[in-house]
Parts: structure tokens; sequence; C-alpha cells
């Protein structure tokens, strides 16, 4: 307790110094804190742009000291460095890479307080010094396994700490050279994270594997100053980061929402829960942002980032439950695992398996997207997401392709659907007897070995096992009430439907990770559940009122809900009155129809046995004269409608002789005369109907005396038309 009584002291020395200092450089930037605080506090969603430049995930991310420079590094090996003020107006990325790449993924970057090199740290257990002016490597430090995180010392500038998986926490004096460095912890289980206090450099938090966060004394390392509470379930911590003046500890544990400590006491000040949050497939970073660190950032396994306020917490307080509705950025097309906050410039930076980097303000600027005061109309990525992936993902570079790469965020998309769907209570319960591996941007989890005896004589805690039993016989059923009956397709993807599924769990992980005051889980369950229902009834009132907007104008929209619904009805009784009247129409049109197909099928094959008959007749025949010939062809020019019914069976005789004679000449005519021929037949072989009877009747009549009309005053050449020709004459008058 002295030692915290010392580090309080030290802190209220140095905060006034730290926060005049702060100001100096918001003043210095033309830019005071003031404004930034007036734009965060109104904002619901942020301008953004990419940067790009790198040819695979982008795994670490850091800001330099006064805001200048922005450090990446990721699974190319390289290590890139931007310049914010040309990048923030630039429309094109234009980073500089270090001279000296890593044999093996980027995991760690960090800056000198003076701006003087970059401190990179990877999979190929080394952690290079770079000088950031040349690009040139002035030193390396070698480590018994990959290195996770590692923190320069603000204060002194000289200290430089490294979290490796080998479950070391090494701290180099930089003046030193390569000397050997002060192990200050030593675990079996790997450490993910470790940072310097921001005032006192004598002080340092840590993530590890198994044992969560844990704050130590470097003068006296033989045990952590302060073990943060955590539970068996989930005791996996990914992040640890001061605010700006160390009063605050923010932690993230996988399968938790972000948790807020007092760096003095092992019970959390606040959770910061919201139920599409999820992080537990890659290592992923929390930050604090705003002027006065009063907003609480981190990325999401759903491809979203998630900013909570601080309004509402109470810093005198203990483990509250904070459930205010966070900002929620949409932008990133897979999981979000990095976030550093840019205080000079008030810019948020975030990076994951894309091969971008997303830059995030408050502020409009020529090239940027999005808005400040509207949220997002679609909060998710609307990319459609993969169901299978491979099991090799290339780490060759060679290409230097900085386009989207599809079999990366396929094998993510698997990875995280994947987890979700094989997730169980057991996994819960064996969790704490596993730790994370990293090897890409991902991580999963792997067995690691028993803590030693050292770790387990100040690890016991009876009142933790008596707990943890009590809690493990609530965990039967792990999915939420309802929502596995629902189709996943009322979500907007896969991963928020799976999420939604495993909601009771994840508050029953939140609510013991972060509380040990007694919460009904089950009535946060059923206001949730409540609050969504009621969120997915006003979307379809709104679907609804645009399409009553659309279909019936301003005046006419309903003003009531009865109304509305009344006037609902009216429309699908019409609709379905219109299909009835239809089908009436369909059932009245049909029996005609099938009598005018029956006609067309007796006509053809009349049609038929009258042609076959014909040229029997016609091959016992003498041929005509010429003059016959060419009557004949005269005749057959006529055209007829093959619609009309025929003559009466009096006449049907002469016309069939008609029809031979024509055959006849056909034989040396042209194709035309034998489709009239045959169009003609068609109408002679059908049989006339009762109604037609009298009509062709007083037809025939006026063409008998037409015919003797022109029998006396008609003649070709002198000689009297041949009768045959002449009755074929009024029979096609007849039929016109």
């Amino acid at each position: 307790m002295s030692l915290w009584r010392n580090l309080r002291s030290l802190e209220t020395r140095n905060l006034d110094l730290a926060l005049s200092q702060r100001e100096n450089q918001l003043v210095a930037g033309h830019l005071p804190s003031a404004i930034f605080r007036e734009r965060l506090s109104a904002a619901q969603n942020l301008y953004q742009r990419n940067l790009t430049g790198h040819y695979g995930c982008v795994n670490a991310l850091e800001f330099s000291s006064g805001g200048q420079f922005l450090a990446s590094g990721g699974d190319d090996k390289r290590v890139l460095l931007w310049n914010i003020d040309r990048e923030v107006v630039s429309k094109f990325g234009k980073p500089r890479s270090m001279n000296e790449k890593h044999a093996s993924n980027i995991f760690c970057l960090g800056f000198d307080t003076q701006n003087s090199y970059i401190f990179s740290g990877g999979n190929d257990d080394l952690v290079i010094q770079h000088d950031l002016e040349t690009g040139k490597i002035l030193n390396h430090f070698s480590h018994d396994g990959p290195v996770y995180g590692l923190s320069v010392d603000r204060i002194s500038g000289h200290l430089l700490s490294v979290a490796t998986e080998h479950g070391e926490i090494l701290v180099y004096d930089l003046r030193a050279g390569k000397s050997e460095p002060l192990a200050l912890a030593k675990f079996k289980t790997p450490f993910n994270a470790v940072e310097f206090h921001p005032l006192n450099g004598h002080f340092l938090a840590t993530a590890n594997a198994k044992r969560g966060a844990m704050l130590w004394d470097l003068r006296h390392h033989q045990q952590p100053l302060c073990q943060y509470n955590y539970i068996p379930e989930s005791p996996s911590c990914m992040s640890v980061r001061f605010n700006c003046n160390g009063t605050l500890l923010l932690t993230l544990h996988r399968r938790l929402p972000p948790i807020l400590y007092s760096p003095g006491s092992p019970e959390p000040v606040a959770t910061f829960y919201h139920d599409e949050y999820f992080n537990s497939c890659t290592m992923k970073s929390c930050t604090f942002a705003g002027p006065q660190d009063e907003l609480v950032v981190s990325g999401s396994d759903n491809f979203n980032m998630f900013i909570w306020r601080l309004e509402g917490v109470d810093l005198d307080e203990k483990n509250q439950w904070m459930e205010t509705t966070p900002i929620i950025l949409a932008g990133h097309r897979s999981i979000v695992n990095q976030v550093r906050y840019n205080r000079e410039r008030c810019l948020l930076a975030s990076s994951g398996v894309e091969k971008i980097i997303k830059l995030w303000s408050p502020f409009a600027q020529q090239g940027w997207e999005g808005s400040l005061t509207q949220a997002e109309a679609l909060p998710y990525c609307t990319r459609a997401l993969h169901r299978e992936s491979s099991d090799h993902v290339s780490q060759d570079f060679s290409a230097r392709n900085t386009d989207e790469d599809q079999v990366m965020l396929a094998f993510f998309d698997t990875l995280v659907q994947h987890e979700l769907e094989s997730w169980s209570t057991m996994d819960n319960q064996n969790s704490s007897k596993t730790s994370t591996d990293t090897s890409t941007c991902s991580e999963v989890s792997s067995p690691t070995e028993e803590p030693s005896e050292e770790e387990r004589d100040w690890d016991q805690d009876p009142q933790t096992d008596r707990d943890q039993n009590e809690e493990n016989v609530q965990d039967q059923d792990i999915d939420t009430p309802n929502v596995s009956e629902l189709s996943w397709q009322t979500y907007p993807n896969r991963i928020f439907y799976l999420i939604a599924k495993k909601r009771r769990a994840l508050l029953q992980l939140a609510v013991r990770g972060t509380t040990r005051h007694p919460r009904n889980v089950d009535q946060l369950l059923q206001r949730l559940l409540g609050e969504q229902k009621q969120a997915a009834t006003q979307a379809r009132i709104s679907d609804w009122l645009e399409e009553t907007h659309r279909l019936f104008g301003d005046d006419e929209l309903p003003t009531t809900s009865a109304e509305a619904a009344a006037r609902e009805q009216r429309r699908r009784d019409g609709v379905l009155l219109c299909r009835n009247r239809r089908t009436q129409e369909f059932k009245i049109v049909e029996t005609p129809k099938s009598r005018i197909g029956q006609r067309k099928r007796k006509r053809k094959s009349k049609r038929q046995s009258f042609q076959a008959l014909k040229h029997r007749r016609a091959t016992g025949r003498p041929r005509t004269t010429e003059m016959d010939e060419s009557s004949a062809s005269n005749d057959t020019e006529v055209n007829y409608d093959s619609d009309e019914e025929g003559p009466s069976s009096g006449d049907n005789n002469n016309n069939n002789a008609n029809g031979r004679e024509s055959l006849r000449t056909d034989d040396d005519g042209d194709n035309s005369s034998t489709t009239s021929l045959t169009s003609m037949e068609a109408q002679f072989s059908e049989a006339p109907s009762t109604a037609s009877s009298f009509l062709f009747h007083q037809l025939e009549t006026n063409n008998n005396s037409q015919l003797t009309s022109n029998q006396n005053h008609k003649a070709v050449n002198g000689l009297i038309p041949d009768i045959c020709n002449t009755e074929s004459t009024a029979s096609t008058s007849s039929s016109m």
C-alpha cells in the first residue's frame, strides 16, 4: 500500500505538468481542445479515408510523440512511416519504408519520445531499432520467442519494455546497448501487451494470456503490484492502455467488452457493453480518445468499430454497468484489430485483416467520406460473407499487390463463423487452461503449460474458486432464447446472427468478469431482446411509411395506426378481388379458344383427305389446252381468307372440279398459285355452319346473276370463256 501511496503522490505532482504540456501542444497546433471536445460530443459518425501501401494484413499501428507521424507494420514484414499532415490532404498515400525488413510478421511498434527511433517487434523473435530519419537499422534485440508487445518510457526516453510469447517481460536500458535486460516477469504463458505508466516510468501494466492484466513496479518486481480481477472462463487479456495522466487503465479480454480500472484497485470501475460487440478470433487493442480521454474505442469481429463515451461513469464507484449507445463506425470490410488515437490532430487510426489503414476525423476534409451528425444508414459491411476457405493463406508478397485479398477475407470470415458456431460452455470452462498463439494477423487458442509454483503462491483465491463453482452450475443454455428459431436472413449477415445466438453467454461472461454485485442476467437479456424487437418494429414501420409515401403521396398519408391498418386491409381486398376477376375472365375466354382449336384440327384433317383424293383423280385426266391453263392460272391468283367459312355443299362439287383443274395448271406454274389453291381448298373443304348458310345463299344468287351478265358481255380473243372457268370465277367472287 505504501507503493500505491507513492504512485498517487507522483501522479498528483506530475498531473498539472502533463496537462499543461498537452494544452500547449494543442495551442501550437492551432486547434484548441474545446473544438475537439465540441465536435466529438456531437458526433454520431466520423469522416473517413483510406491509406493504401501494405501488401498484407496490418497488425500494428502507433502515432509518434506530437502526432506528426504514423508507423504501421503487418504481414508483409515492412515498417511504413506516414506523414500525417500530408496524408490528411493527399489523395494518394506515399509512405516511406524502413530499410530493414523483418523475417516474419510484425506485431508491435513504438516511437521514442524525441521521434528519433522506431522500434518494431514481430514473429521472428526480434525487436529492431530503426533510425527515423534515414530508415537504417541501429540495433536489434533477440528473444526466445515472438514479440507481441513493446513500450518506450515517455518520461526518461531510454527504457524499452518487451512482452514475449515465451512468457517474459523484459526491460532494456537503451543507453547500455545490448546489455542484459531486466526480467521483470517470467511466466509459462504468453504476454500479449505491455505499457509504461505515462507519468512514472517505474510502473508498467501487462496483459497475460492466462493471468489477465497486472500492474508492476520495476523496483519491486518479485510479484505484481496489483492483479486485476478476471474470471477463469476468460482469463486471456489482449491489451492494456493508460489514459494520458495514468489515472485510468483500459483492458480488453477475449470474449469480453472493454473494462475500465483504476490502476490501484483490482475491482473494475465500469464495463462498456453492447449486444453486437464481439472479440474473440484475433488479437485486438483498445484505446482512449478525445481531448480529455472521454472516449473508449475498440474494434470488433463483426467488422465495426465501437466508441463508448465516459459520460455517466462515476470514477469513485466500482462495478458500473454501462449500456450507453456507442458510436458505431462502419467502413472496414473485415475484422478490426488495431485502434490508435492522435491527440494533437484529433484523428483515429484503425487497421486489421485488410491491407488498408483507415483514418477517422470529426472534421470534413476534401477527399474524405462520411458524416458527423448522421449515423450510417447501413451500420455493417455490405459485402457477401464467405462460408468456405482454404486452410493455407499465402504469405508471398513479392507481387507487391495492394488490392483486396479475397482469400484472406474468406479465411477470416470462416474463422469467425466457426468460432461462434463451435463455442460451447465447456470451452468457457477450459479456456483458463488455454492461451493465444499468434502466427499471422489471426490468433487461435492453443494449449499451454500449467503455471509455475511461484505463480500459484500468490494466485490462490478460495473465494474465486467458490464463485467459479457456483457460476458453472448455471452454464447450461448458452444460446439466446428464441434467436435460434429466427431466420439468419433477418440480420445483416451470418456473423451478426451468430453473435445474437450467443448473446446470452456473452452477457453472462461480461457480468461475471466485471462485477461482484448480483445482477439478473435474464432481466438484462429480456430488456436487450425487447429493445431489439422494438428496433426491428420501428425499422418495419419506417419501410412501410416509405412505401406508403411512394404510393399515396404526402397529402394521402394515413394519420393514425388504425387508419393505416384499414387502408392496408382495403388494399389487400382490392388485390384479391382483382385476382378473382382475372381468373373468371380467363375461364370465359378459355371455351371459345378450345372450340377454335377443334375447328382448326378438323379443317386440317379435311384438307389432307381432300388433297389425297385430288391427287388420285388428277393422275387419270388429260392435260387441258393452253388457253385453259392460262385461264385457270389467272383464276388461282385470287387470294382467299382462310378464316372464312366455306360455301354450301351444292357448290362444293363445282369447286372441287375447279380445284383439280387448277392443280394440273400448277404443275407448270409458280409457288404462289399453289399457295392460293391450298387456301381455297381449305375454305371449300370446310362444311358451312348453320349461322352462315343464309348469307352464302344470298351471295350465291347474286353471283349467278352476275355470271349470266358476264357470259353475255365478256369475251377473250373472240371466244366464250370456258364454263368451268366462269364457275370458278363466280365461286371466287362469292368467297370474296
